[in-house]
């Protein structure tokens, strides 16, 4: 179901079609996203560091190519404001800051609600991929989702599928571990101890407890958990087995009958890592929207949801889940093989009939006809008034012979609607330059990043 993508050579004028000016800055929460290793660091840590790393960035056909960052530098203070889009994520800019619409770089005090952005439908594999074994891909996800590993504790892995159990159990022996399994009736869980193969001494320790914290996870609670860096930078064919399992754990996949749809969520205290999964995704060219569930008494929960039938049957292909939810999901595909998806679930923003009214005037051809071709009845102006899917408009580009419309049928890009703008204050700002392509993807969204 995966789309395939080849890099493309940048275009030395940059992304094409888009005019830009101005300079583009961030907050120091902001973070960019690595092309090299895959990692996101915020611009102040790149500043004191000194590393320059390639980013991701669009070309003039509008697809993620790696760019080298020539430079991060301070830019004082300015006011900082947060957008919340339709897809539940948050981004921190400051007003100045440019962010990539269908009628080019706009500035972020220009924006209001209902504006649509640009953000990643796709990000492709780093530069430089960092293969993992796989048991210890296997266990760092189910230790993410349903381990404990608090300190003075046992570390310890919970579960009710016995097929998770069987995982965990024998991932464990990649570390010389036998797990140890203890049955809790009255909870209706069984947990496996991990014990150290030896004699706990000083500077001595549990083997899963030192990896784990060497990735930075050991000690955390759920609300606190993450995914380290070192999984950005796996193979996509390993990107995948961590979802798979991940999801495994705090993941729902399940064919609601009433309402004839498939639910696929992952669920989790963490807003942290419930951004991480979201921003691993998209190696699978899978997207997902983030929803906050609150219950009195209980911390927040965030729900990542899997949402439309072409999106979960590519997550439900290629990633999945292991065990009873993967049972689940084989059953779920099934059902949305026989559905026909819709295609107005992915679309482009109403602008775009801006364009094409100015390629009918210059062609010569009237609306009716026009809308004839489209094998649309004559509405008159009700036709401009919806986004069109790409499908609609890859028909519309095929019949003004028009290449510039055709690209935003087929590119890296997804059009996010703004549903908040919220004021933070004055904050310190740094801001990037990406010479030719002058844009990079941060905090999930293109910025402008030029001079």
């Amino acid at each position: 179901m995966q789309t395939s993508h080849a890099p493309q050579e940048p275009n030395s004028k940059g992304t094409k079609n888009f005019g830009s000016g101005g300079l583009g800055s961030l907050p120091a929460s902001a973070e960019v996203h690595r092309a090299d290793n895959g990692a996101a660091v915020s611009l102040k840590a790149l500043l004191h560091s000194g590393e320059r790393p390639p980013v991701w960035s669009l070309d003039e056909r509008m697809r993620h190519i790696p760019r080298p960052l020539a430079d991060v530098f301070a830019c004082g203070q300015a006011e900082v404001t947060e957008v919340r889009l339709a897809s539940g994520r948050l981004i921190e800019v400051a007003s100045g800051s440019r962010m990539l619409t269908i009628d080019g770089w706009r500035r972020r005090d220009e924006l209001a609600v209902d504006d649509r952005i640009a953000i990643p439908r796709w990000i492709p594999a780093p530069l430089a991929t960092d293969e993992m074994p796989d048991p210890e891909v296997i266990l760092l996800a189910h230790m993410i989702g349903d381990g404990s590993c608090v300190k003075r504790q046992p570390i310890r892995y919970a579960s009710i599928d016995e097929e998770n159990m069987s995982a965990v159990a024998t991932a464990a022996t990649h570390f010389g571990i036998t797990a140890i399994r203890d049955e809790y009736a009255a909870a209706r869980v069984t947990t496996l101890r991990l014990p150290a193969p030896y004699r706990l001494t000083h500077g001595r320790r549990n083997p899963i407890a030192a990896w784990l914290d060497g990735l930075g996870l050991f000690g955390l609670r759920s609300y606190e958990k993450f995914i380290p860096e070192r999984v950005f930078a796996l193979p996509t064919a390993q990107v995948a087995i961590f979802l798979r399992h991940l999801w495994a754990t705090d993941g729902s996949i399940r064919w609601d009958a009433r309402g004839h749809q498939a639910r696929i969520y992952y669920a989790s205290t963490s807003w942290r890592l419930i951004c991480d999964v979201a921003n691993l995704l998209l190696r699978l060219e899978v997207h997902g929207r983030i929803k906050r569930v609150r219950k009195p008494g209980y911390r927040d929960c965030f729900h990542l949801t899997i949402d439309g039938v072409d999106n979960q049957s590519t997550f439900l292909c290629d990633i999945g889940a292991h065990g009873a939810r993967g049972i689940a999901g084989e059953a779920a595909l099934a059902h949305l093989n026989t559905m026909d998806s819709n295609p107005n679930v992915d679309t482009i923003p109403k602008e775009i009939w801006i364009r094409i009214k100015t390629l009918l005037e210059a062609r010569g051809m009237t609306h009716r006809e026009f809308q004839a071709a489209m094998s649309s009845r004559y509405s008159g102006s009700n036709f401009w008034k919806y986004s069109p899917s790409r499908w609609r408009l890859s028909r519309a580009a095929d019949i003004l012979d028009a290449p510039e419309l055709a690209a935003f049928c087929k590119n890296d890009l997804l059009w996010d609607r703004i549903t908040a703008i919220t004021d933070l204050g004055r904050q310190d700002v740094f801001a990037a330059y990406v010479p030719g392509t002058e844009n990079l993807v941060a905090q999930g969204v293109s910025i402008y990043a030029g001079r």
